[in-house]
């Protein structure tokens, strides 16, 4: 029965991994018409919507732990989402996938798990990835940069959901998160761009409904029963996906040494969680 939960809670995080990865290619597009806090917090918005239908009103211990998840979480949002207006679908995937590497470091500091003193220089050799990843051109670099830091939000998120998620009800967890986001959104919100043409809508609904509600769901139902270092591993499936999505549907074209960095990136994953 163990077992076999476990399987079901690797299952769940790499299903989340590839509901994330896709949603490069559609956050891209709506980027020609939406500015991207509108964008955030319209995925914020219907999300907290469904989980606050299907969780009901919280209870007061998950107020903490929520508030402090959607914190993270909004930072990595709109971060990555402002980083994708200059850089690529695929350099935004595999740099957003560096907090595979971040995230034991922020655990072993937050919650005090182990760390091995070699991930410190597997840190490195994702930094080095993440240079060559980003030499296509300045503005791809100063997306790049703002992409960095989505990884290390992402990366405080699983921590946080580590911390927190063991008690806790993930509706109600995941509806704060979503509020939160919302409402840190709302001072930067042009309302005068929600003009909904029907072309807008499925995409919106893709990322409310099956990203920011199934796949979050997915991710902490995963990580009751898998450790940060390893469910970020497994979410860094992510940047896989992105490639391969960015590849065949938007066409994008890597040089000799992006993929060098794209490499450098997904060796400094590998050796991080084989360690």
């Amino acid at each position: 029965m163990i077992k076999n939960k476990k399987t079901l809670a690797i299952s769940s995080l790499m299903l989340s991994a590839l509901f994330f990865g896709s949603t490069f290619v559609v956050v891209k597009d709506l980027l020609n018409d939406f500015s991207p806090l509108n964008i955030v917090f319209m995925r914020y918005g219907l999300a907290a919507i469904l989980f606050l239908f299907t969780g009901g009103i919280p209870k007061k211990a998950s107020w903490k732990p929520g508030v402090l998840m959607g914190f993270f979480l909004w930072i990595g949002y709109v971060t990555q989402t402002q980083g994708l207006v200059t850089t690529s679908t695929i350099n935004s995937g595999v740099v957003t996938g560096f907090y595979i590497v971040l995230t034991p470091i922020f655990s072993k500091l937050i919650n005090q798990t182990e760390i091995t003193k070699k991930s410190y220089l597997f840190s490195l050799t994702g930094f080095l990835g993440i240079f060559l990843i980003a030499s296509n051109s300045s503005e791809q670099l100063f997306g790049n940069l703002f992409t960095l830091i989505c990884a290390t939000g992402y990366a405080l998120h699983i921590v946080m959901v580590e911390r927190y998620i063991k008690n806790q009800n993930i509706s109600q967890l995941m509806f704060i998160q979503s509020l939160v986001g919302a409402i840190l959104c709302l001072p930067f919100v042009t309302f005068s761009e929600f003009n909904f043409k029907f072309e807008f809508i499925l995409p919106i609904l893709f990322l409310g409904f099956i990203v920011n509600f199934a796949a979050f769901y997915l991710q902490l139902f995963g990580q009751k029963m898998i450790n940060a270092s390893t469910a970020a591993l497994l979410l860094s499936l992510e940047a896989i996906f992105a490639l391969i999505i960015g590849i065949s549907y938007a066409g994008e074209v890597l040089s000799t040494l992006n993929w060098a960095g794209v490499l450098l990136v997904l060796l400094s994953i590998y050796l991080v969680v084989k360690e």
